[in-house]
């Protein structure tokens, strides 16, 4: 899905500053169009399958933009960095299934609904 995303990143929530060569603040987001990453003096390998978190998680919750000619903003959805619950999935180190993953978010929604 990511090489058929247009590369946009048009909320810039976590995009990160930098210095013009004026000596300006400005920002960029490996996620926007790669040239024009590369202009504001990012690498271009540092954009090689990125996409807009900002974009993707707020299409995740139901806010995604509608784009031109009718198509809307995918959803990203993340698992972020805390790997902790990999345990209560995975015991002693085995592997787990997709069918495992779904029954450990099912049981904390229903936990959370009570």
């Amino acid at each position: 899905m990511s090489a058929a995303r247009t590369r946009v990143c048009d909320l810039g929530y976590l995009r990160t500053p930098y210095r013009t060569e004026r000596g300006a603040v400005d920002y960029r987001c490996p996620a926007e169009p790669g040239a024009m990453y590369v202009r504001k003096g990012g690498a271009a390998e540092q954009t090689e399958g990125r996409q807009c978190l900002c974009n993707g998680l707020l299409a995740a919750v139901g806010l995604g933009q509608r784009r031109p000619r009718g198509t809307v903003e995918p959803p990203i959805v993340t698992i972020g960095q805390d790997l902790g619950f990999l345990r209560q999935i995975a015991p002693q180190g085995r592997s787990y299934s997709a069918e495992s993953v779904v029954r450990w978010l099912s049981a904390g929604l229903a936990e959370a609904s009570m």
